[in-house]
């Protein structure tokens, strides 16, 4: 079964293509971090070199990625109408990018002028896209997106708490011994809202859509549609104020257990023979339930590296490796579509399928694990993979931009016989 799409209601082709093509371009520079510093990035979670790496990953990698995705998807999925969207895309892409790179350079230097930089492009970047999206998505939408515009509304509202978290301790930065703050407290709340609410609950939001649009299999069920938002903004409301113990971090991962399972599941039952995004989709849901595991265990057990492991999985084995695998059906799938609209009397459009061949996705796809594997690894053993690490990080997202660049070079339209 599919969901119906307004095709029609589509962005234009440069609003969310500049999101997409920077998502390469943040991981290599993260990449490049990483070979540059070594070992540094996992001294400590609360080291300069981790703190800038993981705001490479979160704004640039994945920021950038999942505004890209939703400027395009709530049109054409939710009929959303989001104000001045030719105005909004450019600008807070700009700003966003901008804000990004100076607040790893904030943590890298340790300046404070660059973290009050940092704020003043991130703060409306963030605010005004936030806005946006909020119009778009109090607007009525077709009932089969409801479940979606659903997730979506509670991740935006994680955002927004992110957001002001996030605010605070950028002011903190800026201003020191100005404004007093619990900041390991502070911190482990604007991850925990940044990570789970916004990121795991946006991608929970739209793989409902995608995962049987892209990969032909059946609808999730409608239980865990309804309540798998509910559940996580409720755990971390509960984990927010320290209420029940360790009661409301298990629904919370439970709740992310359940839908990776169930993802796996679906996967299965797809109808479409396998191809690069079933292979990044998979991976991601294994490294998901890795980061529960490992997050369970006893700290005698898993090591000093516990810790930066689980972030690790949760950001690049299982965020970072779905938006890659989807990046291979979205733009290949956004070209082909905009040539559609402007392709001359007697000739066609190029099959999506060969706009990027699945073969040249897949190489890409190994390049990956091997760089989420050597990551990982390299939370217990820093002094001998950190740098090795950064070098598979660095070539994966090369491959990555090449191809998804080379797709927008191509020239699309054929003679109607070929």
């Amino acid at each position: 079964m599919q969901r119906a799409l307004s095709l029609d209601r589509s962005p234009a082709l440069g609003a969310v293509l500049r999101y997409f093509a920077c998502t390469p371009l943040f991981a290599l520079l993260a990449g490049l971090l990483l070979v540059w510093q070594g070992e540094a990035a996992f001294q400590s979670r609360w080291s300069p070199v981790t703190l800038a790496l993981t705001h490479l990953f979160t704004l640039g990698v994945l920021g950038m990625s999942m505004a890209g995705a939703l400027i395009q998807i709530l049109p054409v999925v939710a009929c959303s109408v989001l104000p001045h969207a030719r105005t909004m895309a450019p600008a807070v892409h700009a700003l966003l990018g901008a804000g990004t790179l100076a607040l790893a350079a904030a943590f890298l230097a340790s300046r404070p002028w660059l973290f009050g930089l940092a704020l003043a492009a991130l703060v409306p970047a963030l605010l005004w896209l936030a806005g946006a999206l909020a119009i778009g998505l109090w607007q009525r939408a077709p009932a089969g997106a409801a479940p979606m515009v659903a997730t979506v509304r509670l991740a935006l509202a994680s955002l927004l708490v992110t957001v002001v978290l996030g605010t605070l301790l950028g002011m903190a930065f800026a201003l020191p011994g100005v404004i007093p703050l619990d900041l390991a407290r502070v911190t482990d709340l604007h991850a925990m809202w940044g990570l789970f609410g916004w990121g795991g609950l946006l991608l929970a939001g739209v793989a409902v859509q995608v995962l049987p649009m892209f990969q032909v299999t059946p609808l999730y069920d409608s239980r865990l549609e309804r309540w798998l938002g509910s559940l996580v903004v409720l755990a971390l409301l509960l984990c927010s104020v320290k209420a029940l113990g360790l009661a409301p971090a298990i629904v919370l991962l439970s709740a992310f257990a359940l839908f990776a399972v169930a993802t796996l599941l679906l996967l299965k039952r797809r109808t479409r023979a396998a191809d690069a995004m079933t292979k990044f989709w998979s991976l991601a849901m294994v490294c998901l339930l890795a980061a529960i595991v490992i997050w369970a265990l006893p700290g005698e057990m898993a090591g000093a590296g516990q810790t930066l492991a689980v972030a690790v999985l949760f950001i690049a084995g299982f965020l970072y490796s779905t938006i890659n695998g989807m990046l291979y059906k979205i733009v290949p799938f956004l070209l082909w579509h905009h040539k559609q609209t402007e392709t001359a009397p007697g000739q066609r459009v190029m099959q999506v399928k060969r706009i990027i061949p699945d073969e040249v996705a897949q190489r890409q796809f190994y390049l990956h694990v091997i760089a989420v594997s050597l990551l990982v690894a390299a939370c217990w053993y820093p002094e001998a993979l950190a740098r090795a690490a950064g070098v598979a990080i660095s070539v994966s997202a090369l491959s990555l931009g090449w191809n998804l660049s080379r797709a927008c070079r191509r020239d699309l339209a054929q003679p109607a016989g070929v």
